[in-house]
């Protein structure tokens, strides 16, 4: 599957969408809240010559943005034009705009396309987002469309972000219990833990293999590529260890539905791999597209929780 990256633009914005409060509410200091959304993004990409991604080509977003409970609570849309190319990644000066019922902000920072950007400041610009500020600390989005650049197509997107506004905000707003702090860092310990140790493992052979349109003679190898003991092993087991962390203090519905996440994409992988090793291209190429929505869904879940290191596939 496709690893993470932050989309170079609109994920910036889709946080802005959330960065809402009551009209008319004040608060007598600053208050610091975290927001997560979730969305899917719309990316058309002007390719100026030469052919390829190279300075001067735009990358234009839109997205329609989402709240913990799945609501529809606004729409962002950006521009990103690329600047430089560096080895294995391209850099991008990146503005957008977001807009719910209750204000609008802006943002503006370097993008990367195929890496983590780093943070992106917010500012709030009208009605309830005035005098906010804010920082995206987390986004990453996992693509929908087979053979399309990711930026040409449609992605699952989600970001976090931490503000600071003269009033409490409402829309995208999830708890952040401090009784949890402990039990997150040891969850995120456990993911970090488990990711490198997957990062030592060597890396797939097959760079030219089309997991939506796999060959037949290459599936079957595929499958035992995945199917050694040790990539095996890994997700198991980090399963268990978070299972082994117990109930958090605070907020244990939203840790099961974590867990419940991963057991699914869990599952998933496995029948990816079963099709594969029988050489079943039909079945393959449904888990492929099952997997998008299933590691949207871990990932979404664990950066409502605050488990950020816990959203690799």
């Amino acid at each position: 599957m496709r690893s993470q990256r932050v989309v170079a633009a609109v994920l910036p914005a889709v946080v802005l969408a959330g960065l809402a409060a009551v009209p008319g509410s004040a608060a007598a200091r600053p208050v610091t809240q975290t927001l997560v959304f979730d969305a899917v993004v719309h990316a058309n990409f002007v390719d100026t010559p030469p052919t390829g991604p190279s300075p001067g080509d735009t990358e234009l977003s839109t997205a329609r943005l989402r709240d913990a409970a799945g609501r529809f609570v606004g729409t962002a849309r950006d521009k990103c034009v690329f600047t430089k190319v560096i080895p294995h990644d391209v850099l991008e000066r990146c503005s957008g705009s977001a807009k719910t019922r209750e204000g609008t902000a802006t943002l503006a920072g370097v993008g990367h396309l195929y890496t983590m950007n780093p943070p992106w400041q917010v500012i709030g610009r009208s009605g309830a987002y005035r005098g906010l500020r804010g920082t995206q600390i987390f986004a990453t989005d996992i693509a929908l469309d087979p053979n399309v650049p990711l930026a040409a197509g449609r992605a699952f997107s989600v970001s976090v972000i931490k503000v600071t506004s003269p009033r409490r905000l409402h829309i995208g707003v999830v708890a952040r219990p401090g009784a949890n702090a402990r039990y997150i860092r040891r969850a995120n310990t456990a993911c970090r833990t488990t990711e490198a140790k997957a990062q030592t493992l060597p890396g797939s052979p097959f760079s030219n293999f089309d997991p939506f349109h796999p060959d037949p003679k290459l599936l079957p190898q595929v499958g035992q590529f995945f199917d050694q003991p040790a990539r095996r092993r890994l997700p198991g087991a980090l399963i268990r260890q978070l299972e082994n962390l117990g109930h958090p203090p605070a907020d244990s519905r939203a840790w099961d539905r974590v867990l419940t996440a991963r057991r699914t994409l869990l599952s998933n992988e496995a029948r990816q791999t079963k099709a594969a090793l029988a050489d079943d291209a039909p079945a393959f190429v449904r888990t492929v597209y099952q997997m998008a929505s299933d590691y949207n869904r871990l990932v979404f879940r664990s950066a409502v929780f605050g488990v950020q290191s816990c959203t690799f596939g």
